[in-house]
């Protein structure tokens, strides 16, 4: 078979995978209408999929939609070109068993400074929230696992909230009421700002430039603090969860999405096993009282860390 005849096979087959999910297959069409070869990829992050996080995709999938809007096959095209920075970052790892920058100030210097790399990066980014199995996969367990333990508490903080996909799950799937974003770039909270009026939820939403290692305790602390995906761009993590703890309501909980063996261009801290997250955690004052690993293309996780393959780790913890 050619890659183009593997690429024709593979999207028939997943059509047959997501079946009636519309709004899901509107989303793999418009990135393969950039980028063929990708089903045979996204033929093995789906077919991993049970229907429980078939029927998540579809309801990431329609969010997403609205927030690409009438830029959704350019952000499939800045979605592709991120596979590639990727794909020279994983080539970097492999080569020297590292990541490429090793301080917040080197990344600032050659990823953040950059805006054009820094718009499509994080265009990029928004797909790979459906399209990436461990991404996906994460985001399920985020609503699924927290809604119990979160029943009668209603305030909501993300440090870093980026996309506000975290917190529109928060409002819409956990029953909070009052979500706060604290982030240090204007820029990155009228993003959020943006992202959340589309998604319906900017009327419960407060955005505060505020800088997470200079944190004070709150009059009213709040019952859940999430960090998705930041504690492994920072210098100092251990600090930072430190200094979060005061803003942790009595009885709330601290939710962590960490990646292991993830090169990206702005990752500074390696990790390579769950327990060598769950150890950033508790030095930094909680306790962990529930992990999930989930892999990339939902591969078992002893081979993906034998492998050094990307793995997020979603952490449910409580301050100590």
């Amino acid at each position: 078979m050619t890659i183009s005849e593997k690429a024709i096979q593979a999207r028939s087959d997943l059509a047959e995978i997501i079946g009636q999910r519309s709004d899901l297959g509107r989303l793999i069409e418009t990135v393969l209408s950039v980028w063929p070869e990708h089903a045979v990829y996204l033929r093995q992050s789906f077919a991993q999929r049970s229907p429980a996080l078939l029927d998540t995709s579809n309801t990431m999938a329609a969010a997403i939609l609205r927030l690409a809007g009438d830029r959704a096959t350019e952000t499939a095209e800045d979605y592709r070109w991120l596979c590639a920075q990727i794909q020279e970052e994983e080539l970097y790892f492999a080569r020297n068993d590292t990541y490429r920058y090793a301080s917040f100030e080197q990344t600032n210097a050659h990823v953040y400074s950059d805006d054009n790399f820094m718009r499509r990066y994080m265009h990029g980014l928004l797909f790979s929230h459906v399209l990436w199995f461990m991404h996906l996969s994460s985001l399920h367990f985020f609503a699924g696992r927290l809604s119990a333990r979160l029943r009668g508490r209603d305030r909501v903080l993300e440090v870093g909230s980026g996309h506000g996909l975290m917190l529109f799950l928060a409002l819409r799937d956990l029953g909070m009421s009052e979500a706060v974003a604290w982030d240090l770039s204007e820029v990155s909270l009228e993003q959020t700002r943006e992202a959340l009026a589309l998604l319906g939820m900017a009327d419960r939403a407060q955005l505060v430039v505020q800088d997470m290692h200079q944190a004070q305790p709150q009059d009213k602390p709040f019952d859940l603090v999430i960090l998705s995906h930041l504690l492994e761009h920072l210098d100092d993590p251990v600090d930072a969860l430190q200094r979060l703890k005061g803003v942790v309501a009595k009885g709330g909980f601290l939710f962590v999405n960490i990646p292991l063996n993830a090169p990206m261009p702005d990752h500074l801290i390696l990790l390579r096993t769950p327990e060598e997250a769950m150890e950033i955690i508790e030095k930094g004052g909680f306790r962990v009282l529930e992990i999930a690993s989930h892999t990339t293309q939902g591969i078992p996780l002893p081979k993906a860390l034998r492998s050094k393959t990307a793995v997020t780790c979603s952490i449910i913890a409580e301050p100590v």
